[in-house]
């Protein structure tokens, strides 16, 4: 292995005669950016690699690329989940900057340096969607509530990031000791989003090598030890481009507890007669269907969405299709459709609190969220008086 002087985390080796140079930079370091600039105007890869995926440079590439998108058919789609996620990511890391600083730029300083020498431009990251949905469903349902709930709750505060920090960023032991932080139950998440992106990242580059014979990485600090561990081996990475299915847990549970329910009611039919089960009917109905358009109001939605919550939410836990958060988004994303400034200012918007308000993009998502979360209290309130109610007559029965 070579050694190119650098003033950053850098590894050079030679592999079936052509040259690798991978830098490790921090996202928001000023330093990693002027390096990446130095490094291709002195070096002059015929490739460079950049740890994005495809759908993301073209995001890099197109300015304008928000204004093609169509949350609308986002929603009817039922791709919000994925949409959601990009979005926290994006508006996290957006918070990180410093100074002028965006997070990223020394991913676009190597896509605009290496257009100037005509080097080709490899998106080498996995497709964030995979990684999303493969972190995702190696976890259990609590987990992933408690995974969403930190990444919602992380974009209330602003993190003030030092130059000192900065530059810690770059060590090769900062993600390791992140996840390392973490309870037990994430290590298949730190497996998916660290390890095996290691991986996937170092078989990528290495297929360059085939093709090229100056290849050029830009890649974050601690990917960088894992992948000069991995580059050296070729191997098949086809498995990790796999999208997981869901468990046994996850494919019943949206028919057992529809099944529970109408246990519940016709149990309550039995035992306390058809007035009792109609009143508890008309309270799940009513309940239910009033936290949910509490929250809709809460976040500010459309009349017609705010009606649509309250129609959805009584059905919602015996049709699949039919959520109540779900419907009033869609209507939301008919009625309110958001201007290319509202994806523009989306990092601006979301350093405060009435930001996520302001803004109709973080608008749409709390029309999606706040009514299913009214909804499911609803649910937990009818469901346990339902049940104490059974118990009070099976008690008396018996």
């Amino acid at each position: 292995m070579q050694t190119i002087a650098s003033s950053e985390p850098i590894r050079t080796l030679e592999l079936n005669g052509s040259q690798i140079t991978i830098l490790g930079t921090a996202h928001i370091s000023q330093k990693s950016i002027d390096e990446v600039s130095r490094i291709i105007q002195e070096e002059k890869p015929d490739t460079v690699c950049v740890e994005l995926c495809a759908s993301r440079i073209r995001s890099v590439q197109d300015p304008d690329h928000w204004k093609k998108l169509d949350i609308f058919k986002v929603f009817k789609e039922r791709k919000m989940w994925l949409l959601l996620s990009s979005l926290i990511l994006s508006s996290f890391q957006k918070k990180l900057g410093y100074g002028n600083i965006r997070p990223g730029d020394e991913m676009r300083k190597a896509i605009d340096e290496g257009n100037k020498i005509h080097a080709k431009i490899v998106p080498v990251d996995r497709e964030i969607s995979i990684t999303l949905k493969r972190a995702w469903w190696n976890v259990g349902f609590w987990s992933r509530m408690m995974l969403f709930s930190t990444l919602v709750s992380s974009l209330i505060v602003k993190e003030e990031i030092s130059p000192e920090k900065i530059e810690e960023m770059k060590s090769d032991d900062v993600l390791k000791d992140l996840f390392s932080q973490l309870p037990s139950r994430y290590q298949s998440v730190k497996n998916v989003i660290i390890d095996e992106r290691d991986a996937y990242l170092a078989q990528r580059i290495r297929q360059q090598a085939a093709v090229g014979k100056k290849i050029f990485a830009v890649v974050g600090a601690g990917h960088l030890e894992g992948i000069v561990k991995h580059i050296v081996e070729d191997k098949d990475i086809d498995h990790l481009d796999i999208q997981p299915t869901k468990g046994f847990w996850d494919r019943i549970r949206p028919l057992l507890f529809p099944a529970i329910i109408i246990s519940a009611f016709t149990a309550l039919y039995w035992f306390g007669g058809k007035e009792e089960g109609q009143e508890f009917l008309v309270r799940w109905i009513l309940v239910k269907g009033t936290l949910a358009a509490i929250g809709a109001i809460i976040a500010l939605a459309h009349p017609v969405s705010i009606l649509l919550a309250f129609i959805a939410a009584p059905i919602g836990n015996f049709n699949p299709i039919i959520k109540p958060g779900w419907v009033a988004a869609l209507s939301e994303s008919w009625f309110r459709k958001p201007l290319v400034e509202d994806f523009e200012k989306l990092g601006e918007d979301t350093e405060t609190f009435s930001g996520y308000w302001k803004n109709k993009v973080t608008r749409i998502f709390l029309v999606f969220m706040l009514p299913q979360i009214g909804s499911s209290i609803g649910t937990f309130i009818v469901s346990k008086q339902i049940f104490d109610k059974i118990l009070k007559f099976v008690g008396a029965f018996f």
